[in-house]
């Protein structure tokens, strides 16, 4: 959930939404001097710029309630609406950018405005307005991202009779014509469409091939059916233990199934067919030699790494894609293009967190501390990797004991000359030990750790919000959302108890790849990576590119006690 959009320097520069926590601004507006707005209006711009949106919102608010003969109210009320949005106050943002457009409709950098306008309307899902103020942008210097965004929200739309009807105002719209193109393509075509399909391949010159009658025959089907092969524990002694043990398995398929529901509400029709998949191989065997088997259309499962040759064997024989939804380790899936992991493995964490680095942290160099696990020695390597291949430099990588007390952690360190600090640990003495030491600096030193430091009860979150410390959190889910409130409340009543981190992976996995489905149909492998990285329903992102492990990690932030994604999504 983010768009392409503007900062102060709307014209030069064209930044990107970050979606954090919403928090209410209680304020008390009083009359002010134009020199006292303009100060604040220059106060909340380079807030703005910093990305503090809720901050650079406070500042505005008395601009933005300034009487208006201000002189710099249409700016402010523009800036303003983008903090809203950047913080996802969409409403409020939505009122300020029509204020702005209702009441200045002769401000200099109106389309500027109505740009930001869209965004906020394609957000309320308001397509027909988001459409009207794009139209109303008649400057070429738009016309990319004009493209852009609209490439960006449209294929988002997942009702026909709504696209239908936008194509119908914009028949002249060459990204909503290509889309919904894509789309009747995807599913969507029946022969009532045949001639608005061609008329749209003729009028915009598109691929004929890819639109004819035995292409859209071939590539799409009315349902889809999915194994779903996971350790239910179906022959274990139904005990509370046992019962425990697969609680993660339980909640995990209960995702899937609220997503088939939501899916069969956009007339995505899934089949799921569940088989207990423990660690046993031979009972995989059982299951993947079932004569319904090759008939799949997706296979999600089996979890354990016993299994993977198994698995893979029969996802090349077949050609049928399988996901593995839980694991990290890149090694299940290499020199198989079938088969998938859902989470970002360990090796595209640490070189995705090394490019984040290296673009934020300055030219100095890193100091590294791993835990001398498979996982955090092959971590600390393709970080080390990737941050010298960009340029940068390992001041010293440091290997740490699980069960190290980590005392003397940092001793001969000269931290004038650190960037930042990898600490690729969930170690508890580790991260006590780090904050202890960056307490005691008289310069903050920008982190990049695991989320997992969040719960540990030593360090309270003051001291890290007080610190420059940065979060991987592949499962992030941000529960001050509305959807993910609503989901929380559906769960519970279907389930009787609150969904777990499983329960919103389930329900992402199953969401993503069912429109995949829908739009690509089962053998989409080789076009995947034109889908390029979207935000889940609960999850920050989802995206594959080129590879087939998840490519997109959010990395968190504490700003005032609420954590805060700093590299959303869309930029």
């Amino acid at each position: 959930m983010g768009i392409k959009m503007y900062q102060c320097s709307f014209l030069k520069a064209r930044p990107v939404i970050y979606w954090l926590a919403f928090l209410f601004l209680p304020v008390t507006v009083i009359a002010q001097s134009a020199g006292e707005l303009d100060t604040r209006l220059q106060n909340g711009r380079l807030l703005l710029d910093q990305q503090k949106y809720e901050m650079a919102m406070a500042e505005f608010v008395p601009v933005v309630n300034a009487q208006k003969n201000y002189r710099n109210l249409p700016q402010a009320l523009y800036l303003y609406s983008v903090a809203a949005l950047n913080a996802k106050r969409i409403r409020e943002a939505g009122g300020r950018i029509d204020q702005l457009l209702q009441q200045f409709p002769a401000w200099e950098n109106l389309d500027e405005a109505r740009y930001v306008g869209a965004a906020i309307a394609f957000e309320q899902k308001d397509n027909a307005k988001a459409m009207a103020l794009l139209e109303a942008i008649k400057a070429k210097e738009f016309d990319d991202e004009k493209a852009q965004i609209k490439s960006l929200y449209l294929p988002r739309i997942t009702e026909k009779d709504v696209f239908t009807q936008l194509y119908r105002q914009y028949p002249d719209d060459r990204e909503l014509a290509v889309v919904y193109a894509d789309k009747l393509a995807g599913g969507w075509y029946t022969e009532a469409d045949k001639e608005t399909l061609e008329n749209i391949v003729s009028k915009f010159k598109l691929d004929k091939k890819k639109y004819s009658g035995k292409a859209l025959a071939s590539g799409r089907k009315t349902q889809y059916n999915v194994a779903v092969l996971l350790p239910f524990g179906l022959n274990e002694p139904n005990s509370s233990q046992a019962l425990r043990k697969n609680q993660f398995v339980s909640d995990l398929y209960a995702g899937m199934q609220m997503a088939k529901d939501s899916l069969a509400r956009n007339n995505i029709i899934l089949n799921l067919y569940a088989y207990d998949a423990p660690a046993d191989t031979n009972r995989v065997k059982k299951v993947l030699n079932l004569p319904e088997m090759a008939n799949m259309d997706l296979i999600i499962g089996p979890v354990y790494k016993s299994a993977n040759k198994i698995i893979s064997r029969f996802a090349q024989q077949h050609q049928i894609i399988a996901v593995n939804p839980l694991s990290d380790d890149i090694s299940l899936i290499r020199n198989n293009p079938y088969l998938y992991l859902f989470q970002p493995s360990i090796a595209t964490q640490a070189r995705k967190s090394a490019n984040f680095a290296y673009d934020n942290f300055g030219p100095k160099g890193a100091v590294i501390v791993y835990s001398n696990t498979t996982d955090g020695m092959e971590f600390a390597r393709v970080y080390r990797s990737e941050f010298e291949k960009r340029g940068g430099k390992v001041l010293l990588s440091k290997a740490v004991s699980p069960s190290s007390t980590a005392s003397g952690l940092y001793t001969g360190v000269d931290f004038a000359n650190v960037g930042h600090l990898m600490i690729a640990s969930n170690s508890m003495p580790v991260a006590v030990n780090t904050i202890s030491t960056l307490e005691r600096l008289n310069n903050k030193i920008p982190v990049i750790t695991f989320s997992s430091w969040l719960e540990v009860s030593q360090i309270n979150l003051n001291q890290l919000d007080n610190q420059e410390i940065y979060f991987l959190s592949p499962k992030f889910v941000d529960t001050s959302l509305p959807t993910v409130r609503e989901f929380k409340k559906d769960y519970s009543a279907r389930y009787h108890i609150p969904p777990s981190v499983y329960a919103y992976t389930g329900f992402d996995l199953l969401y993503y790849f069912g429109n995949i489905l829908a739009r690509h149909g089962a053998h989409f492998n080789s076009t995947l990576a034109t889908e390029g990285p979207i935000s889940g329903a609960f999850f920050q992102g989802i995206g594959f590119t080129a590879e087939r492990d998840n490519q997109y990690i959010p990395l968190l932030k504490l700003d005032n006690l609420q954590l805060n994604v700093v590299n959303p999504v869309f930029k």
